[in-house]
């Protein structure tokens, strides 16, 4: 039997409200997939869409999520889109 008190048992611990905003490397905020959007998105890493993956479809599963035909919508899914849309831009681009 341990010799602690359970006066303290459940409680929650109060962060209280941050005076700035979460950063993405804070613990209580993990966001794997909006952290590899973002990464995708600022251009520190070369990523390519397959030789066998094709532009419209990308663009048709973009368009699907934002009709709404992927409910529901999540941190996942709106990161997969972010980085659908990196990867169009950046093909775009190397074209012209």
């Amino acid at each position: 039997m341990s010799d602690r008190s359970d006066d303290d048992a459940g409680d929650v611990f109060d962060w209280g409200e941050p005076e700035e905003p979460t950063p993405d490397s804070d613990p209580r905020h993990i966001d794997p997939a909006g952290d590899m959007a973002a990464l995708i998105e600022s251009g520190e890493v070369n990523v390519d869409l397959a030789d066998d993956q094709s532009p419209e479809e990308l663009r048709e599963f973009i368009e699907a999520v934002e009709r709404g035909d992927h409910d529901p919508v999540d941190p996942g899914l709106e990161a997969t889109v972010r980085i659908a849309r990196a990867l169009l831009d950046d093909r775009e681009e190397s074209d012209e």
